[in-house]
C-alpha cells in the first residue's frame, strides 16, 4: 500500500510537470503494477531484479506503461521528470529524517532502509510537492512575462486591423533608418489596411522580388511609404521584410491601453505561430520606450 500510494504520486507529479495528458486511471492501475515489484523480496531468484540496470529497465517500463509517449524526446522529457521527481522525494524524506532525530537515535539505528517510518516519507512527499509548486509557480512567472500575449490594434489612414501579439524578447529588429523597433505583423493579419497593389505582391509570394517591389514601392509612394528592413533568422540567409510606418498602434494590457507611434511594421508573408496563437511579435523596446503622443 505504502508503495503504490508513493508511485501513484510520483506518477501524478511527473504528469504535471511534463504536461502529459493521461487519464488518471491509467496511472492509477500503473502504480498497483509498479507496487507488486517490492514482492521480489519473498523469491530470492528474483534478486537480481534489484540490480541498478534491471532498476534502470524497470522505471523506463513504469514510465511508458503510464504515459505511452509515442515520441522519443517527450518520452526522455518523461523519464527525467521521474527520476526527479523520484529523488525530491527521496532527498526531502530522507532530510526530514535527519532533521528530526537527534544524534543519538541516528547512531543507533544507521540504516534507514530497515523499518525508515512512513511518516517521513509522507512528510517529504509533502515537502517535495511544496518545493515542485513553488518552482512551477516561479517558471510559469517567468515564462508569462517572457511570452506575454497581448492584444494590438493597427491604425493605418483611417483603417484598422486587430490581433493577438507575442512580446518576443528576441525580437531586436530595427529600422535602418529611422531607428524604429519593428512589430512583425502577419500578412494575413493586416491585408486588410495594405493597397491593392502591394497585396498583389503578396498573394503571388513576390514579397523578396526586387524588381516587382520597386514598381510598386513607385506606384503606390502617395499613398504607402515603403520601407526595406534587412534581417536573417535562424538557418535562413539574409532577407528583407516589407515595412510601413503605420499611423499608429493601440496594445491593450490588463486593461490598460498603450498608444505608439514610434515604431514599423514589419509584414511576414509566413506563419509566426504553428498553432495561430498569434499573428505579430512585438518587439519590448516598443513598450520600453512608453506611450507616446500620437497626432
Amino acid at each position: 500500500m505504502e508503495n503504490f500510494i508513493i508511485n501513484f504520486i510520483i506518477l501524478q507529479s511527473t504528469k504535471i510537470i511534463t504536461r502529459t495528458k493521461v487519464g488518471k486511471f491509467r496511472i492509477f492501475i500503473t502504480a498497483i503494477i509498479s507496487a507488486l515489484y517490492s514482492f521480489i523480496i519473498f523469491f530470492p531468484s528474483l534478486m537480481f531484479l534489484t540490480n541498478f540496470f534491471m532498476k534502470i529497465i524497470i522505471s523506463i517500463l513504469i514510465v511508458k506503461l503510464a504515459f505511452n509517449s509515442k515520441s522519443l524526446s517527450l518520452f526522455l522529457k518523461q523519464l527525467s521528470g521521474f527520476y526527479i521527481i523520484s529523488f525530491l522525494f527521496a532527498g526531502a524524506s530522507i532530510g526530514m529524517y535527519y532533521f528530526t532525530n537527534n544524534y543519538k537515535n541516528i547512531l543507533i539505528r544507521p540504516n534507514i532502509n530497515l523499518g525508515f517510518p512512513i511518516r517521513y516519507v509522507l512528510l517529504g512527499i509533502l515537502l517535495g510537492g511544496i518545493m515542485i509548486r513553488n518552482i512551477l509557480c516561479y517558471y510559469h512567472e517567468k515564462l508569462s512575462k517572457e511570452k506575454k500575449l497581448l492584444e494590438v490594434t493597427v491604425c493605418f489612414n483611417q483603417n484598422t486591423s486587430n490581433f493577438i501579439s507575442l512580446i518576443d524578447t528576441g525580437n531586436s529588429l530595427i529600422e535602418p533608418i529611422s531607428k524604429f523597433p519593428v512589430l512583425v505583423v502577419e500578412y494575413t493579419a493586416i491585408k486588410n489596411i495594405l493597397p491593392q497593389k502591394l497585396r498583389q505582391i503578396f498573394d503571388n509570394n513576390r514579397d523578396n522580388d526586387f524588381t516587382a517591389l520597386v514598381d510598386v514601392m513607385e506606384s503606390i509612394k502617395d499613398e504607402m511609404m515603403i520601407k526595406l528592413i534587412p534581417f536573417k533568422s535562424v538557418g535562413s540567409k539574409d532577407r528583407f521584410l516589407i515595412g510601413f510606418k503605420p499611423s499608429y498602434i493601440e496594445i491593450l494590457d490588463n486593461g490598460s491601453v498603450f498608444t505608439s507611434d514610434h515604431l514599423i511594421i514589419g509584414i511576414s508573408n509566413t506563419k509566426l505561430s504553428t498553432d495561430d496563437q498569434y499573428k505579430g511579435l512585438l518587439n519590448l523596446e516598443i513598450l520600453n520606450r512608453g506611450n507616446s503622443y500620437v497626432n
